[in-house]
């Protein structure tokens, strides 16, 4: 099991092929809200089936809790070589992305959003 402490408002624990994002506690009420917010967004945005979304496998209501699929995070230097705006920019709607390579990563070989919780 590895654990990320790295985002301001969620922690993920990711095990064997599952990501599991729960709200940071650390940082303060206030951020543990916007974990909570984060959470429950990633949740309605998966289940709308949106293409180049990583998949939301489970989650409790109230965003306590996602489970997604586990991806490879890309790589800074496969960031530079990628075109986040135009993966984002979809004819029938936007991906909820911020662009940077840890927001990015590869399932089966295909790119998908891991972060997109705002």
């Amino acid at each position: 099991m590895i654990i990320d402490r790295k985002g301001t408002t969620r922690i993920v624990f990711l095990i064997g092929l599952v990501a599991i994002k729960v709200p940071n506690f650390l940082n303060g009420w206030k951020l543990f809200l916007c974990g909570l917010l984060a959470n429950m967004q990633e949740r309605q945005f998966g289940a709308a089936g949106w293409d180049g979304l990583c998949p939301v496998l489970w989650s409790l209501p109230g965003g306590w809790v996602v489970v997604m699929r586990r991806a490879r995070v890309m790589t800074p230097e496969e960031f530079l070589a990628f075109d986040a705006e135009a993966f984002c920019n979809r004819s029938e709607y936007v991906l909820p992305v911020e662009a940077k390579s840890s927001s990015f990563g590869f399932i089966d070989g295909q790119i998908v959003a891991v972060d997109y919780g705002s």
